[in-house]
């Protein structure tokens, strides 16, 4: 191969955006972690909130702690891939800190709700959506009802949501059942390897490729790159 043909190193450069939905309850942050753990490759990204900064945090670690200023203007500005407020505080995943990551080869991992999943899909055609189901309903009520701080309204208004929640599913590009933390991770690995080569992660690799092997030979490569 001639030394010139250094564009088989974007094969691995760019990481992957998946993003983790599913009714809370299910698991989502306890499958995340343990991959993340077990992939040195993958990794969150920081968020943006305006909720105050606790004892234990630390601006940049934890979340970028803004004011609700300086949140509204990300918003005006487009720097957020999404957003949401609750109970008066928003919270943000910042564009730039996402493409920084890919840039450096790093596979983001983000846990979203179905309205952020969709935005960021909007924004990010190459992401891959994933979606976590419980192994039944009967499961992930007995799993809301182990936190005892839960009134009985509080539960039904939780499993309501989750059922709004479930009925999204269909919108995503994978769904897991999670019935076991490490059968799950598993085949969330198989899908995060497969799609290293599937055509959204392969783009900038094949566009690199045909300039470089096509051009010389061909105009035809002009018409290829402009599809």
């Amino acid at each position: 191969m001639n030394a010139e043909k250094t564009y088989f190193d974007r094969i691995a450069e760019y990481g992957q955006l998946v993003i983790i939905s599913g009714p809370s309850g299910v698991g989502k942050s306890t499958v995340i972690n343990q991959y993340i753990s077990e992939h040195p490759k993958a990794c969150k990204c920081v968020t943006v909130t305006t909720r105050p900064q606790r004892s234990d945090e630390e601006d940049g670690e934890d979340h970028y702690f803004v004011t609700h200023e300086e949140f509204e203007q990300l918003i005006r500005s487009q720097q957020l891939l999404e957003y949401v407020y609750r109970n008066s505080n928003g919270y943000g995943t910042p564009a730039k800190a996402v493409e920084n990551l890919r840039r450096a080869g790093r596979n983001v991992i983000l846990d979203i709700d179905v309205i952020g999943a969709m935005k960021i899909r909007a924004r990010c055609p190459d992401a891959t959506l994933i979606f976590i189901l419980p192994p039944s309903w009967e499961e992930l009520e007995r799993r809301v009802r182990l936190n005892p701080n839960r009134s009985e309204s509080a539960i039904q208004a939780h499993m309501e949501a989750a059922k709004e929640e479930i009925l999204c599913a269909g919108q995503y590009d994978y769904v897991l059942i999670n019935d076991t933390v490490e059968k799950t991770v598993r085949r969330l690995g198989q899908i995060i390897h497969g799609n290293r080569y599937s055509k959204n992660s392969m783009k900038t690799f094949l566009s690199s490729y045909i300039e470089s092997e096509l051009a010389p030979q061909s105009d035809v490569a002009d018409e290829i790159l402009s599809i």
